[in-house]
Formats: C-alpha cells, structure tokens, sequence
C-alpha cells in the first residue's frame, strides 16, 4: 500500500537542494515526479547523461541522482562512474534503474560507485524506503563533514577568540618565510601585549576580560589586510605578520591600530574601558621566523620598560641590549631526543 499523500510535508534536510532524475523514459519520469513531490523533495530532471553529469557537479548540486541505466550519450551506470570519480563537495548518492539485474550488471553498477539499484516497474513504497535510507545516509555524510570541519577549525585556531593557535601561526610564518625568500620582499612582525591585562582580569572577572578579547580580535580582523596574518599567541598577547612591510612601515601601522582600534574603549558590562598595548616591531628578508620573533619580543620588552603604551622596534635596541640567535625562548621549538 502506498503512503499517503499529505499537504504539507514534513521538512526534509533535502527540502532546499534537489533529486536529480535522469531518464528518458516519460512513464518512469511521471511516476518519480509525482510520487517525489508528494513526499516533500524537489525533483529536477535530465534527459541524457551528459546533462545528468553537469547538474551533479555544477553549482548546487542534488544529494541524491536517480539515474535510467539506459540514458543516451551517457549510459546510467558511465554518468555514476564519472561523478563517483570527481572530488566533490557534496558527494552524490546514486540510484541506478534498470530493467532486469544480472551479475555483469551488477558487477559494473559496484564498480561505478552505484549506492542503490532498483528494478521496473517501481513501486511506491519500496522507492520511499530507500530514498529515506538516502537521506539518512547523506545526513550522516553531512553531520560528519560538520564535525571533521570543526575539529580541523578548533584544531588551528583559538578556542576564544577563533584567530590562529601559535601553532598554526608558526607553521604560515614558515611558509611566508619561504615566499619572502623568493620573491626577495620584507615582511615585518608586530608583537602586541595588552597592559596590565591581569588587573582587568582580576577587577571585572574572567568573563569580562575575555568579552574584551574577542571584541578586540573582531576590530583586528575588520582593519588588517585580508592577506595579513594574525594569532592570539599568549594570555593577552597577539602576534601580527605583514606582508611586504618594513619595519618602519610596520610601525606606522602599528600606531594606525593604535588609533583606529584601541581609540574606542570597550565594554566591561556596566562600565567602559580604555585598553592601552605594548608593541614589538621586528622585520625578515627570509631569515628564520623564530629569530625575528625573538627580535619582536625584545623590542616588546623595550617598550614595556619604557613605560607601555608605546611600540618599539628591534633597531631601537643597542648592541648590548641584543641577544643572539639561540635565545628564542616565545616560540621554542623542542630538539629532536638523542639516540
């Protein structure tokens, strides 16, 4: 007995996207059609297979492809093989219908990539099973692609305030380093250390010390360059990479961010807050990113010492105020164990 047909369908997690069915067969296509639309899906139709083939892989493609076995240019079972061959988004579920199932037909649907195979005539009730064991499967697909996209976003990035992890940001720069060697261009850091951000802490709470974090993340993100790079590398500490910047291009950036995001205060609930940062500035032509990291936190440390709210290059630091290059200490990189 067929299900009944009902006004108002329940939502479907394929309700905004479309069932692709392929045929030139107006019988099977009607039948699809009506029973399709009954059940709440939006059937969309192709009449060969190299059509069939550019609605499953172009723009929104349909989760689920109904596909005729005998579809001219393109057989059912070629238009399944070529899609289950692509790269895709969204992976397609196929269903291929045919008139009689043998074990080369068979044999070649499997190793097309075919999900489902049903034989003519079709039956109502058996096609709403299996396109609900469909629909179940791509919502699992789906939920799981959410879930590997998350852990891969948490896995790269800071859990509050969504910039980079020092990790991931330590990886870019190495990456960025290499760019910078080739291409024979500066590109400068710029080390940013909120001040005294423990008392802000302790004054109004954790809670209203991290509101203000990720406010600052967000301006930070609306005023850099989209090419700019920038990670939350401490407590109250954030790291910025700048492409094609000298240091002292990089110094008048930083007092324009000085201006445009620090120049407003920020909510600390009932109350507003002016928040003042230190700043190190250093600079690269292809030398290793933890040597100019360590250069950045010595000029930080300058700044700091010179009373705060202020920035400080590497180049303003004296020969004895230098340290070498085995110094790195912000961005240690453990050495490999002794055999």
């Amino acid at each position: 007995m067929p299900f009944p047909r009902t006004s108002s369908p329940s939502p479907s997690i394929l309700s905004f996207t479309r069932i692709l069915i392929a045929s030139e067969d107006e019988e099977t296509c009607g039948f699809l059609d009506r029973n399709l639309r009954d059940w709440g899906y939006a059937p969309h139709r192709a009449t060969d297979g190299i059509e069939a083939i550019r609605l499953l892989t172009e723009g929104e493609t349909p989760c689920i492809a109904i596909l005729d076995i005998a579809l001219p240019q393109l057989s059912g079972v070629e238009v399944a093989a070529k899609v289950h061959t692509r790269q895709m988004a969204r992976p397609v579920w196929t269903v291929l219908l045919c008139d009689h199932a043998d074990g080369s037909t068979i044999a070649n649907a499997r190793d097309a990539g075919v999900d489902d195979l049903v034989l003519k005539p079709l039956d109502a009730t058996d096609l709403r099973i299996r396109i609900g064991v469909a629909e179940r499967v791509q919502m699992l697909v789906r939920q799981l692609d959410l879930q590997t996209r998350a852990a891969h976003f948490h896995a790269e990035h800071d859990n509050l305030t969504g910039l980079w992890n020092r990790e991931s940001l330590l990886r870019m720069l190495f990456a960025e380093t290499d760019r910078v060697q080739r291409l024979k261009t500066p590109m400068a850091l710029v080390l940013i250390d909120l001040d005294h951000f423990a008392q802000v802490n302790q004054d109004y709470g954790y809670e209203k010390g991290d509101g203000i974090l990720k406010e600052l993340a967000r301006r930070f993100r609306r005023y850099l360059r989209s090419y700019d790079l920038i990670g939350r590398c401490g407590e109250d500490e954030f790291l910025i990479a700048l492409p094609g910047c000298t240091s002292e291009q990089a110094l008048a950036l930083a007092r324009r961010v000085k201006r445009g995001i620090l120049g407003r205060p920020f909510s600390a609930g009932s109350e507003l807050l002016i928040v003042t940062v230190s700043i190190g500035i250093s600079h690269s032509l292809g030398r290793s990113p933890l040597v100019v990291l360590r250069e950045a936190e010595q000029a930080l440390q300058l700044a700091k010492s010179a009373g705060r709210n202020c920035e400080r290059q590497f180049s303003d630091l004296d020969s004895k105020q230098k340290l070498g290059s085995k110094d790195v200490i912000g961005f240690r990189v453990a050495a490999a164990p002794k055999r």
